[in-house]
């Protein structure tokens, strides 16, 4: 089926695309740590106002991290606390790629493709900033992930 509108797109959008489930295995580069599991739930939402298409992480938590600092001087920061994103834009996609197009929804399913996501929240992981015990210092690491399963 092919949309001609903005609103009929918006609509089709709503009505097609609900969130998915991701459950996602976290290593970070830090030897106190082993892998991490998270959850994610991620949407494709019609923001019509801009004329885009937003592919959002509505929600990212991880299970809780905790590591000790370990007292040195050029030691790491100690950590206590869990990975937690909300509404974070993945990706975009503009009305005018979809409207008029037959395979419109062809091309926002590439989007929800694996390799995509995968890439997409390895960035936000690795843009994620850390605080320290005290709350003082904010410090990024170094995320990849090493599984991810879609579910319902």
């Amino acid at each position: 089926m092919v949309v001609n509108t903005a609103a009929e797109l918006c609509s089709e959008v709503v009505e097609t695309y609900q969130p998915l489930h991701v459950t996602l295995t976290i290593d970070i580069v830090d030897k106190r740590f082993g892998p991490v599991k998270a959850e994610a739930e991620i949407s494709i939402s019609p923001v019509q106002s801009k004329g885009i298409l937003e592919v959002l992480v509505e929600e990212l938590e991880s299970e809780h991290i905790f590591a000790d600092e370990n007292g040195s001087i050029y030691g790491s920061f100690g950590i206590d606390q869990s990975i937690q994103i909300y509404d974070e834009v993945l990706d975009t996609i503009p009305f005018e790629a979809l409207m008029g197009h037959k395979n419109w929804k062809d091309t926002v399913e590439s989007y929800m493709m694996e390799d995509k996501l995968k890439s997409q929240l390895e960035t936000v992981l690795k843009n994620y900033q850390f605080s320290d015990l005290s709350g003082k210092y904010k410090f990024r690491k170094i995320c990849t992930i090493t599984e991810i399963q879609f579910g319902k």
